[in-house]
């Protein structure tokens, strides 16, 4: 049960947990990774003072539409996407679903859970997706001082905080067009990062996804991608996005 501090917290911020869709048992496998590719999953590129720590942390991996983490249950460790595209969202009291990320390979999850113990939003796959835990053991164990592990963890935290910042501040632009065009220039980047094209990809979430992300409708995202595509800017096939100018695309609807 959750403690009567969160659930006040959550209470008054008007979210609660989602009771309809625990979160599934993952399927476990013999399968782990070592310190060093969690450094490359991250993107890490800061200096560790020690070769390389010697814990090992478990893949898991999830099926298309299974729930990595549900609002209010117990935190448990931080997960590193390894494979795949995910959705975070967080369900208001009238059982509305607001979308607030959509994970992908390098990012992490569940740095929600550490204030109170519980998770405060849900995590959903997308796409068939691996995870790789990080324990909270691991991170908070009270016999270990300051180590490489930790500084990597709040280093990736600080990172996402820094995303959600520019996600807000997408949020906020006067023109749906122009929410729409950074949406699909962010893609763009993070396809890039992941050693994809920039410029030519599959989107993995719907539009009834990005809108709620960009706090617009269904229909106006809809006639967004129209409008991009009437001037030329992108092609749209679908979920398949071909980009004919980045530059274009991020002045479009400023």
């Amino acid at each position: 049960m959750l403690n009567l501090q969160t659930e006040s917290c959550l209470s008054r911020a008007g979210w609660q947990p989602s009771l309809g869709q625990g979160a599934l048992k993952l399927e476990r496998d013999e399968r782990w990774s070592d310190f060093a590719e969690l450094l490359g999953l991250l993107r890490f590129d800061g200096p560790v003072r020690q070769s390389g720590e010697a814990s090992l942390f478990r893949r898991r991996r999830l099926k298309a539409g299974q729930c990595a983490l549900a609002m209010g249950r117990p935190f448990d460790g931080l997960y590193v996407v390894r494979l795949g595209a995910m959705k975070t969202s967080m369900t208001d009291v009238e059982g509305g679903e607001h979308v607030i990320a959509f994970p992908m390979k390098g990012d992490v999850l569940g740095s929600d859970g550490i204030c109170h113990a519980r998770y405060m939003s849900e995590v959903v796959a997308l796409t068939d997706c691996d995870l790789v835990r990080i324990p909270a053991e691991e991170l908070f164990a009270q016999q270990r001082s300051s180590n490489d592990l930790e500084r990597v963890a709040y280093w990736a935290i600080s990172r996402e905080m820094v995303q959600e910042q520019s996600a807000y501040a997408m949020t906020n632009l006067p023109k749906t067009e122009a929410r729409v065009a950074h949406f699909l220039c962010i893609q763009s980047q993070r396809f890039a990062a992941m050693g994809y094209s920039p410029t030519e990809f599959i989107l993995p979430m719907t539009r009834r996804d990005i809108g709620s992300y960009l706090n617009v409708t269904l229909e106006s995202v809809s006639r967004a991608m129209s409008a991009l595509r009437r001037e030329g800017i992108i092609e749209v096939e679908r979920r398949k996005i071909r980009i004919r100018s980045l530059e274009a695309l991020r002045h479009f609807g400023l």
